[in-house]
Parts: structure tokens; sequence; C-alpha cells
């Protein structure tokens, strides 16, 4: 029995080690992100902020932080082709927002976005498209 745990314990520490030498690597470059701010619309009091964070992959994390929002709401966002106001079509679903917050893994480089001609639109509730905030993106910003 004492072999056994002789043998345990030096497996986990051969365990560690591995783990924290593959993990400590410096090549390793941090992810980038873009902050834009959502301005009311419509008299509206919710703003806040919509960030594209890089993502492994060639993907983009999109997180919406609302202000002046009603804690029991639930609302939807997209982003649209285009500038803001110009009706583009929509070109992503982001997740609901729920309790001022979403966040969204998006198919599309954060090089990509930094380029982009879109803008983001917050709707009133999953029902009503009604707009209550915007943000220009990308190109333009």
């Amino acid at each position: 029995m004492k072999k056994y745990w002789k043998t345990a314990l030096w497996s986990m520490a051969l365990l560690i080690i591995t783990f924290t030498a593959t993990s400590c690597g410096d090549d390793e470059k941090p992810f980038k992100s873009k902050v834009y701010t959502l301005q009311s619309v419509g008299g509206s009091s919710v703003g806040g902020t919509v960030t594209f964070a890089e993502a492994q992959n060639s993907f983009t994390t999109v997180t919406i932080n609302l202000t002046g929002n009603t804690a029991d709401s639930v609302r939807t966002a997209h982003i649209h082709e285009g500038v803001s106001g110009s009706g583009g079509a929509i070109a992503f679903r982001l997740t609901d927002i729920v309790d001022s917050k979403s966040v969204t893994l998006v198919d599309k480089s954060y090089a990509d976005f930094l380029n982009y001609n879109g803008y983001v639109n917050i709707h009133t509730s999953i029902t009503s498209l009604k707009i209550v905030a915007t943000a220009n993106i990308g190109s333009n910003e």
C-alpha cells in the first residue's frame, strides 16, 4: 500500500510540473479590446458600453453593459451594416441583454471589426424593436 501512495504522489507531481511548464509560455500575446459608448435614443435613459475583444480562432467577444436600464428588462441587440440611423440590415444577432449585460462570441475576427462598416442597436425588448441606444463601430466611429 505504501508503494501505491508513493507512485500516486510522484504521478501528481509530474502532472503539476507538466501543466505549469506548458501554461507559462512567454509567446502568449494579450488579447486586444475596443470600447464604444452607447448613446441613448429617443429620450430613453439607456446608455452604456459595447466592448469588442479579440478571442481565439478569429472570433470576437462582444460585451454589452447598459446603464439607466430597468432592472427587470430583457432587451435585444444587433450589429447592423452601415451607419447608425441608416436602417442597415442585421449582420449579427447578439445574446439578449439580461440584468443590463450581454456577452456574445461572434464568428468574425477582431481586426475585421476594427474596420467594419456598422453599428450596434439596443432595442426596447425581444418583441419590440424600438431603438433605445446605439453606437457606431469600426470605420464609422
